[in-house]
């Protein structure tokens, strides 16, 4: 008897996973099409001269447990409040959904699966998602798939500028100022920033930086595109070492690929941090104090990262 749910349960999320690979770039391909056009809404106009410019930019986009650009984990939070004091020059904006071209997060109507996606907010909301939030992990991963296919990529990658760059023009970045933009990517937020480079950099027409936080992306044309990617590798992140290993042109054989040409030219950074695992308390943005009574992950990471945003 148990033999048997065991098995229904493993069909049904065989299923479940077949039933999302097929669905992913139906959304890109929707967008594409117009289908969806109604729900974008109007590109806010820049503000007036002067009002609420910055001298420098940041983005960021979460991970792939990520359901909507305004509800970002706990964890998440404080790292960009604590960015913000760090950075008090630049405009950080965090409320772009990375895993969808049109931005929509997955909690807005309408959706094929919206009522799953509010009922699993709702359940993390009161700490009882347990395994129905890996739906959610489950289906943005594939959408990071997408973004680094050559065939659907171009398409999703190009929707992902537009919604980055009306983000910008609406908290006050004016096109032709060249004032410099960072994109913070963090797990597939990385590819996504990535994928998205060779459109804002055709439409700001200004220096882009990404610096990626245990980054799960492809060797992408948008390397030709930013003025440098940095790579930050958590020692036990083993989530990160998954896009080393599925993207052959990242492999040290595929010698004229644009990420082993971008290492070659230096506009690759990769750095190494001791004891950080992908997600968690142990994670990049954990702030429970490091060994020996010395300063959190959280910290390490804020640091490292002010640091090469300034650069």
């Amino acid at each position: 008897m148990i033999s048997d749910v065991l098995i229904s349960g493993f069909l049904l999320g065989l299923f479940v996973l077949a039933l999302t690979a097929a669905l992913s770039p139906l959304e890109t391909l929707s967008w594409w099409a117009g289908w969806t056009e109604d729900e974008l809404g109007d590109t806010a106009p820049p503000p007036e001269d002067g009002a609420g410019r910055r001298e420098r930019y940041v983005v960021y986009l979460s991970g792939v447990a990520s359901i909507s650009g305004q509800f970002l984990l706990p964890r998440e939070k404080a790292f960009i409040r604590k960015l913000e004091d760090r950075l008090p020059e630049a405009s950080i904006l965090s409320d772009v959904f990375p895993y969808s071209p049109s931005g929509r997060p997955l909690l807005s109507s309408p959706r094929l699966f919206e009522q799953l996606w509010r009922r699993l907010q709702f359940l993390r909301i009161h700490g009882r998602s347990g395994l129905m939030s890996r739906l959610v992990n489950i289906r943005n991963i594939f959408q990071v798939m997408v973004s680094a296919d050559h065939r659907y990529g171009p398409i999703f990658n190009q929707g992902a500028a537009s919604v980055i760059e009306t983000a910008l023009l609406e908290n006050g970045y004016r096109l032709g100022s060249n004032a410099p933009v960072a994109i913070i990517g963090y797990s597939g937020g990385a590819q996504v920033a990535l994928g998205a480079a060779p459109f804002l950099a055709a439409r700001l027409g200004a220096p882009i930086d990404i610096v990626s936080v245990g980054g799960v992306m492809s060797s992408g044309v948008g390397l030709r595109y930013i003025r440098k990617l940095h790579h930050i590798i958590g020692s036990l992140d083993k989530v990160e070492r998954v896009g080393a290993v599925i993207f052959p042109d990242r492999w040290k054989a595929a010698a004229y690929s644009d990420w082993n040409a971008a290492k070659r030219e230096g506009r690759i950074d990769i750095r190494h941090i001791d004891d950080m695992t992908h997600t968690g308390v142990n994670g990049y943005f954990g702030r429970l104090p490091g060994k020996h009574g010395g300063p959190s992950n959280a910290e390490r990471t804020l640091k490292l990262i002010a640091d090469m945003i300034e650069s």
